[in-house]
This record gives C-alpha cells, sequence and structure tokens, in this order.
C-alpha cells in the first residue's frame, strides 16, 4: 500500500512539473521587455566632458578618392544609433520623432555653477538634423543621419564648447525610454584633423623675458598643449600654459597654419604661428622662423593591424606678452622647442571611432 501511495505521489510531482517547464520554456518566446525608443549616446561620468557623450567626426568628410563627400571643406556627418529595446526583434516599422531638447539650460547649471564661461552653447545652427526616422520590422536599430557644416553661420568656433541637444519625442506607435538618459542625447561633436589633438609638450620650454629681451631665471616645462580645428590645415591653441578651463583663454589664442611641402604628400612642412589684432591685441605675438613639422607612420611591430602615426612639430619659437592675468603688469614669455602627438590606429576599424583628444 505504501509503495502503491508513493508511485501516485511521483505522478502527480511529474504530472505538475511538466506543465511548469514548458512554461519556463514558451517564457523564451516572448517579449520579456517593452520595445522602449532610446537613443546609444551614453553620457560620460568622468573628466572634462561629464554629462555629454563627446564623439569625433572628420572636419572633412571624404569619399575614396579624397575629395569632399558633401562637395566642400568642413562639412561632415554623424551617425546617431536609435535603437529598439526588447528581448526580441522589433514586431513593427515605426517612425520615430526627432526634436531638440530644451536640457542644455538645466545640464549647465548643473556642471559648471555660475562660471558662464565654461558654458555648452547649442550646436543646433551647425547640425541639419531629419524630424523623424524609421525603424523597419524585423530590424533593433537605425542610423540618423546628422549633417554637420562647421563653416556655416560664420564658423564654429571651438574657443566655446558645443553640445547638439537631441530627443526622442512623443508619436504613435512605439514609447520613449523613460530614462532620460536614454531618450536624450547630448552630443559634444568635435571635428578633427591630421593635426588637432592633445600633443605632449614635455620639451617645450617656456621662460620669462627682461626690458632687454633677455630670458629672466629658468626655464620651465609643460605637459600637453591641446590644438582644436579650424580649418583642414589649420588648429589654434592657447599661448604658454593657458588651458580651455581658463577664464582668459580668448586673449591667448594663437593660430597654427601647416603648409606641407610639395611633393612630400602632406608629410612634412612649414609651420606658421601667428594672432589675429581684433581678438587680442595686446598679446604683441611673434614668431621670428617657421617651425618644422614631420609625420612619421610605422605598423607596430608586435600588434602588426595597428599603425603608428607620429606628428612632430620642432623648431617651435614664439613670444608673448600677457597684460590680463595680472592687472596693471606685463609679463614677457618666450616658448620654444617641440611637440609631438603620436595616434594608434587600428586598421581594421574606422579611424574616427578611435579618435579620442578631449
Amino acid at each position: 500500500m505504501s509503495k502503491i501511495k508513493n508511485i501516485l505521489t511521483f505522478g502527480l510531482l511529474a504530472a505538475v512539473a511538466v506543465p511548469v517547464f514548458t512554461s519556463c520554456n514558451d517564457d523564451w518566446k516572448e517579449e520579456q521587455y517593452k520595445h522602449y525608443i532610446s537613443f546609444k549616446a551614453p553620457l560620460a561620468t568622468s573628466g572634462s566632458s561629464v554629462g555629454v557623450t563627446t564623439v569625433y567626426v572628420p572636419y572633412t568628410r571624404l569619399n575614396e578618392d579624397k575629395t569632399p563627400k558633401f562637395g566642400a571643406e568642413g562639412k561632415s556627418n554623424y551617425l546617431l544609433p536609435v535603437l529598439v529595446a526588447g528581448s526580441t526583434d522589433n514586431p513593427n516599422t515605426i517612425t520615430v520623432n526627432i526634436a531638440p531638447s530644451d536640457t542644455l539650460d538645466i545640464l549647465n547649471v548643473e556642471r559648471f555653477g555660475h562660471r558662464e564661461e565654461l558654458y555648452y552653447k547649442d550646436m543646433s545652427d551647425f547640425a541639419d538634423v531629419p524630424p523623424t526616422i524609421t525603424i523597419h520590422e524585423g530590424q533593433n536599430m537605425a542610423l540618423l543621419d546628422v549633417q554637420l557644416d562647421f563653416n556655416k553661420n560664420g564658423g564654429l568656433d571651438l574657443i566655446d564648447r558645443y553640445v547638439l541637444p537631441l530627443t526622442i519625442a512623443p508619436g504613435q506607435g512605439y514609447e520613449r525610454n523613460p530614462r532620460k538618459n536614454y531618450a536624450t542625447a547630448m552630443l559634444r561633436i568635435l571635428p578633427y584633423t591630421t593635426y588637432s589633438g592633445i600633443y605632449q609638450a614635455t620639451n617645450l620650454q617656456y621662460c620669462l623675458l627682461n626690458d632687454k629681451g633677455e630670458q629672466d631665471g629658468e626655464s620651465a616645462g609643460m605637459e600637453t598643449v591641446q590644438a582644436y580645428t579650424c580649418g583642414e590645415n589649420e588648429v589654434f591653441m592657447y599661448a604658454g600654459t593657458n588651458t580651455e578651463s581658463s577664464l582668459l583663454r580668448k586673449w591667448f589664442r594663437i593660430y597654427v597654419r601647416f603648409e606641407p611641402d610639395e611633393g612630400s604628400d602632406g608629410k612634412s612642412g612649414n609651420v606658421y604661428m601667428y594672432t589675429k589684432d581684433e581678438e587680442n591685441p595686446d598679446l604683441n605675438f611673434s614668431q621670428p622662423h617657421p617651425a618644422r613639422f614631420n609625420i612619421i607612420e610605422a605598423m607596430d611591430a608586435v600588434q602588426t593591424y595597428i599603425l603608428r602615426r607620429t606628428l612632430v612639430v620642432k623648431d617651435i619659437e614664439y613670444v608673448y606678452t600677457d597684460t590680463k592675468t595680472a592687472p596693471g603688469a606685463s609679463l614677457t614669455y618666450k616658448v620654444a622647442g617641440t611637440l609631438t602627438m603620436e595616434r594608434k590606429l587600428n586598421t581594421q576599424m574606422p579611424e574616427e571611432d578611435q579618435i579620442m583628444w578631449d
């Protein structure tokens, strides 16, 4: 009798277990989450760009034959991924509305407080953003083609910091992600060229000059110098040790123009530095002779798919006067030495996905 009872008990358990296991297997075939719509634009949590997504695009988007893809220098684009969330494929063709975001002012106050000279500016005047994007049935991602014109409206001046704020607007047939950091993209788009980026400046020395133009005291070195794009063959940087975070940075801007030697394939040439009188007339900037640049490219000896591109700017020498840092004082500095920038490029992936110089 006991044996029969045990058999009946095991049989009952087995009968109960079968639909349980079947139910678990069926769960994998059904959607576990909502098909929310979001951007792929993760926000930086450290560094100088906290709260925004820094992306790099070539200053001029080129065809394979090196001609401008969009017809002129300074025109480029960025493909922003728009995602459909969920554990199954998107079941419908949907049209998603894209609109400007109104959160930039909030970001500036939260990030910088009352330091308005560091506020991000709206980049919308330099970008053409499609108002909608279609994600087709069975697809979980589409690319929003943001067209960029860095020469529009007088030109994008990177002495200021720009952000393109976008949001997924409400619409029929979809739900925007309820998390604001997913439904909003704060894109800090930085154009780059061969010459822009962060240079190592340990071999660049600066010193104070006396009234006779002679060195007064010991020379001191610098760590890095950042160069910002303002043309295909031109960048700007800040004189001496001034940086982007300086309240007075606009008074210390110097332009740097690279002029390749004929027949060098852009690998060597002269470097001319100058200022514009309307920007900083009291800087008294002078460059007694052109600097020289060389670009050296070599494949890595171990990782054979890595291209090492080294840009060296040597024979740098310039003099400038600082009348802004200490009110009532006028200090003249000389800067001389070499700048070096190396990029390690994976030849198996697009260059713009590897550029990082902010």
